[in-house]
């Protein structure tokens, strides 16, 4: 029917059209339309199973990396057809070794560019189906095209165009680009402040579908306020942002994937050695660092798993600093990780194996600090 066909790829004029490589699905009847053909969506198969009951599948990662071949994000749309706000209960169906239903603690609505979350009591786990689960959504009454769509997913989805429309206004001065993703899609900082000056960078992580992209928003968005503690940070600090550091992964809908089916996070080694086979993702990254040689280096995460809460420790070598009284602050920290080996030890030992050893890396409260031997002075 025309209006499966259409889908949602044209709810928002600046969202890039036929970018997801054929991915993505539609499905309509008479009551709803759900899709996933838009920039940044992630889901397949939509099918009803009952009445006002619907299910959709979990697009997999690409690639053969730790998650290859694993589906855990999603991002669809929804559209009441209805005049009548109402409820209808959607399915997602994952595949993510038997924990993704008992772990996700979390999904988000975006109705309107605003953001709520789904309560608990609408999250219902699936007997015999322990990689899904079931959302009671609410629908707003439909009519027109954007009032009565609702876009859902367990991470904050932020399309890449959207990142660009919102960098126009910015200080032109503030914003340059330092390099390109894989595809061709320009990648950018925002710098404020004296560069002579203390350097701190924060970047989104390069697993495109966390909301790593919109805590630099805010933090940008603060800086440029005008306002006197704004102003006092920037008097003091060259502070430095890259945004959003995996576009390709962003358009298309991934969890940790760049366009190639490589994993950008843990692959930083190959750029800090300069080999050549370094994605554009993380060669863009490592190479703004050399250039900035920050003093602070962080980098915003997300996560809506159960296991992972607020203010964890993930990584840190305390060795690699230069400063003494660095290393004595690090040293401590490590104490408190001894004292609470059994929370923290399986994380360390995952992640040994996977970052270079030339980073320092700390998870506070949905973000990651990282440092190096060679940037920390």
């Amino acid at each position: 029917m025309a209006e499966a066909e259409h889908g949602l790829a044209d709810y928002d004029p600046r969202w890039e059209r036929g970018t997801r490589g054929g991915r993505g699905d539609v499905f309509a009847d008479a009551e709803v339309l759900l899709a996933s053909d838009f920039e940044g969506a992630n889901g397949c198969n939509f099918r009803a199973l009952a009445p006002h009951h619907y299910a959709v599948d979990l697009e997999k990662e690409p690639g053969t990396h730790r998650f290859g071949g694993m589906g855990y994000y999603v991002c669809v749309g929804v559209r009441n057809k209805l005049p009548l706000r109402r409820r209808v209960r959607l399915r997602l169906n994952a595949d993510c070794e038997g924990y993704w239903g008992e772990q996700s603690a979390s999904f988000q609505v975006r109705h309107r560019g605003e953001w709520s979350e789904i309560p608990t009591g609408d999250i219902h786990r699936v007997p015999d189906l322990p990689d899904s689960l079931d959302l009671d959504l609410t629908l707003p009454p439909g009519g027109g095209e954007r009032d009565g769509t609702i876009f859902v997913s367990n991470y904050h989805w932020w399309p890449y165009t959207e990142m660009l429309d919102w960098l126009q206004p910015v200080d032109a001065g503030a914003v340059r680009q330092i390099g390109s993703s894989f595809q061709g899609r320009p990648v950018y900082a925002v710098e404020f402040g004296d560069p002579g000056n203390p350097t701190m960078v924060h970047t989104q992580t390069t697993q495109p579908s966390e909301m790593g992209s919109l805590a630099c928003r805010a933090l940008i968005d603060f800086l440029g306020s005008g306002s006197a503690a704004a102003d006092a940070i920037v008097e003091r600090f060259h502070v430095c942002f890259i945004p959003m550091t995996n576009p390709d992964g962003t358009v298309l809908g991934y969890g940790v994937s760049d366009s190639q089916g490589r994993f950008p996070t843990f692959e930083g080694a190959q750029a800090a050695e300069h080999r050549p086979e370094a994605t554009p993702e993380t060669r863009n990254v490592w190479g703004y660092l050399e250039e900035k040689r920050p003093w602070l280096f962080w980098e915003w995460h997300s996560n809506h798993w159960k296991r992972r809460p607020g203010h964890m420790l993930l990584r840190y070598r305390p060795e690699c600093l230069a400063d003494a009284a660095r290393q004595e602050l690090w040293r401590a920290v490590r104490a408190e990780r001894d004292r609470n080996w059994d929370f923290y030890l399986p994380r360390e030992l995952e992640l040994s194996e996977r970052y270079p050893r030339q980073w320092l890396l700390i998870h506070s409260g949905g973000a990651v600090v990282v440092a190096s031997a060679d940037l920390v002075k």
